[in-house]
């Protein structure tokens, strides 16, 4: 993820990094109307697809350990 983005402070806020990543659509307007756009292929594919396997593996771990 460092090497992917420079400087993390670019942001505003965790969406707007998870858009960036192409994890969640992307928002475009003010507070009060806000167009949602569809999820984008931007960023790094191979990021995008490690974050993914990353969290169905901890959900799975997780699933076995309340068993």
């Amino acid at each position: 993820m460092v090497a992917t983005v420079a400087d993390a402070r670019s942001f505003r806020c965790g969406r707007e990094f998870a858009a960036f990543l192409g994890l969640v659509t992307a928002a475009v307007g003010h507070w009060c109307r806000v167009k949602l756009l569809g999820i984008s292929k931007r960023g790094d594919p191979y990021l995008r697809t490690l974050l993914i396997h990353g969290a169905r593996s901890v959900l799975l771990t997780q699933g076995r350990a309340d068993r």
